[in-house]
């Protein structure tokens, strides 16, 4: 006798496929009852701390569709990841803000083992623009390292407040061999917010970096 698979409403999919992206997680499934959220069970390697994860997961679907899950709601379980992986993440190594009368430029390095590689942008000096020029500048040092043909660009950066805190959110977009993919990156500000900007970028491009094509002489 076969067994029934329960389907998934388009809303439960869409949550499904932004949370996945997240760093760390493997496989998400909610269990929904008359339209509510009841539970979320997720399975992830550790390269975040369950509660990275559970804090990602709320932001992500408060910025995308406007739901906000108690947290204990959420239960993770986590398998090992990858050796090594950690090891091999792009960090940021430096970034420096210079502002003119009209004009703000954001210069971000970036470090991927011991090679370093420098983004440049510029904005107006609203907060909004400075947010996006560093996104756009950590975006173009990890585009120095990728092959010509894969490419991130950025379609958002902003703050979000969240309970007592604010949430950095990053959207990327994913173009390699003509197939666009979204990845969202989300951490909470910091000290220095304009770090947590680019922290939040890289964010949404460590669990993926690795399987990406490198340029010549860059590959790892």
């Amino acid at each position: 006798m076969d067994q029934l698979v329960p389907s998934i409403s388009s809303e439960e999919a869409a949550w499904k496929a932004l949370t996945e992206q997240l760093p760390g997680i493997l496989n998400v499934e909610f269990v929904v009852s008359s339209g509510v959220i009841r539970e979320v069970h997720v399975l992830s390697d550790h390269s975040r701390t369950p509660k990275q994860i559970v804090r990602d997961i709320q932001s992500a679907l408060l910025a995308r569709f406007q739901l906000t899950l108690d947290h204990r709601i959420i239960s993770v379980a986590q398998i090992p990841g990858l050796p090594g992986l950690d090891s091999r993440r792009l960090i940021c190594d430096h970034l420096e803000l210079s502002t003119g009368r009209t004009e703000l430029q954001a210069s971000v390095t970036l470090r991927l083992e011991d090679r370093l590689r420098t983004g440049v942008a510029c904005s107006d000096l609203s907060a909004s623009g400075r947010s996006r020029a560093i996104a756009q500048a950590a975006v173009e040092a990890i585009n120095q390292f990728l092959a010509s043909g894969c490419r991130f660009r950025v379609e958002e950066a902003r703050q979000l407040p969240m309970n007592s805190q604010t949430a950095v959110l990053v959207g990327l977009r994913l173009e390699t061999a003509g197939r666009p993919e979204s990845l969202l990156g989300a951490c909470y500000q910091g000290e220095d917010p304009n770090l947590s900007v680019a922290l939040a970028a890289l964010d949404a491009v460590n669990r993926r970096i690795l399987a990406l094509p490198f340029a010549d002489g860059e590959a790892v």
